[in-house]
């Protein structure tokens, strides 16, 4: 999914990370962003807000994380879903004020 601005490429792997890619250049933005690191652990989807400033990872643990992006560290980590059950996408609304899951 590609940043507002269009200068970043966030993408979910199945190793449990999130990773940013810098679409000028085609390299890496930083480290990956260790979004789960359970068993089996992967990354389903991803969305950024709608000023660019947080990313959220839609993880194989049942969990949402919100990242912030300046400081590269989960701004918040909502409560698991439950045992055995996978969160497949996340979606801010048009303003960002919400998160969907």
């Amino acid at each position: 999914m590609p940043s507002p601005d269009g200068k970043l490429l966030a993408a979910a792997y199945t190793d449990g990370y999130v990773r940013l890619w810098n679409l000028a250049t085609r390299e890496a933005a930083g480290a990956p962003l260790p979004a789960d690191s359970g068993p089996g652990g992967d990354v389903s989807g991803v969305a950024f807000s709608p000023d660019g400033k947080l990313l959220a990872s839609a993880d194989g643990d049942g969990t949402v994380r919100l990242w912030n992006l300046v400081t590269r560290r989960a701004a918040a980590l909502s409560a698991s879903t439950g045992p055995g059950v996978s969160v497949f996408g996340v979606a801010f609304s048009p303003g960002g004020r919400l998160l969907a899951a």
